[in-house]
């Protein structure tokens, strides 16, 4: 098969947003207060109701529009959020219509995205890096636990709350994940973004959860190693690197990695989906790297120093796992 072309992708059919909105301009019983962010499909407002409500409102691009992607596909994100069913997954409250494009209400948030954090140069301490990850673990536990795949997990549409909120992180942009059993109104384009985005998505095959098992393993690669896996000049160089080149290991960047879990985030970046791990083994792997990284956290004798080795095989890591958990459990 040949390369897919960089046109495929839904962020180039948005390559002219609209005018933004002025503060005190309103969409039906909401005033804007400001602008938050805009992305390839929309642009988000901060918004006070009529009853002194404070909101987000997601507006939709008028460019994004066409008989392909209509408003009813824009607004799914509201049913598909719903049925995520899980904290860690951004409340939409309603929607709506605003001069024909479609808009929808979200929960507003305080804090940044982990994509603003990571472009002004304030990389994560990888200890809580690995807490972020295990939260994102629990998130998508239930996404896929529900049938839907995000398709587009990147630091921008993860959410760091302010402290105080009770969790670190919100997922955000469930509007081009796909769903099982139902049609998919971006089976013709590449959905999520490049950097992050899965070999079978660049294919066109079926989606599944393991897209983004392959998404967490570029975003857990960036957060530990301070750089993406794959990075190109041009799309299409990009999408070359994700179908044929190897996966780095992380030790290339991060010399002193844990054995285990250089091998973990090499069997995430697999290109073949039946490869990669599930969502349980991940989170074993950075349990016990949390642990290791952390040793501090744990009262002194009742948590044991952690040695990882490499295991010969990736089949081999569950077990290997499984007998930490055992000796851990002997002496709590």
């Amino acid at each position: 098969m040949s390369d897919p072309p960089a046109a495929r992708t839904l962020a180039s059919r948005c390559r002219a947003p609209d005018v933004p909105l002025a503060p005190g301009q309103r969409i039906d019983q909401w005033t804007i207060v400001g602008t938050l962010g805009a992305g390839g499909m929309a642009t988000v407002y901060e918004v006070r109701g009529d009853d002194n409500a404070r909101a987000a409102i997601k507006l939709a691009h008028t460019a994004l529009l066409t008989p392909e992607l209509t408003a009813e596909t824009f607004v799914r994100e509201a049913r598909i959020a719903a049925a995520v069913g899980h904290p860690g997954a951004i409340a939409i409250r309603g929607s709506g219509t605003y001069h024909g494009r479609p808009y929808l209400v979200l929960e507003l948030l305080g804090g940044t995205s982990l994509g603003a954090r990571l472009d002004n140069g304030m990389p994560l301490p990888r200890p809580i890096a690995c807490e972020l990850l295990l939260e994102l673990v629990d998130v998508l536990r239930a996404s896929h636990a529900a049938g839907i795949t995000h398709r587009d997990l990147k630091p921008d549409n993860i959410f760091m709350l302010a402290p105080g909120a009770g969790r670190r992180l919100k997922v955000l942009d469930w509007g081009v994940a796909h769903v099982a059993g139902e049609p998919d109104p971006f089976d013709s384009m590449i959905a999520g973004t490049l950097t992050y985005v899965a070999p079978e998505q660049i294919r066109g095959e079926a989606l599944d959860a393991a897209a983004d098992i392959y998404s967490l393993g570029v975003l857990a690669f960036r957060l530990l190693c301070t750089r993406a896996p794959f990075a190109a000049p041009s799309d299409l160089q990009l999408i070359r690197l994700h179908l044929h080149a190897p996966p780095p290991r992380a030790q290339t960047a991060w010399p002193n990695v844990p054995a285990v879990l250089d091998e973990l985030l090499a069997a995430m970046l697999a290109k073949n989906p039946r490869q990669r791990p599930v969502l349980d083994e991940i989170e074993r792997v950075l349990r016990v790297v949390l642990a290791e990284l952390e040793p501090r956290r744990f009262a002194r004798g009742t948590e044991p120093h952690v040695q990882l080795r490499p295991p010969p095989r990736w089949s081999s890591l569950a077990l290997g796992l499984a007998r930490v958990a055992v000796v851990l459990g002997a002496i709590a």
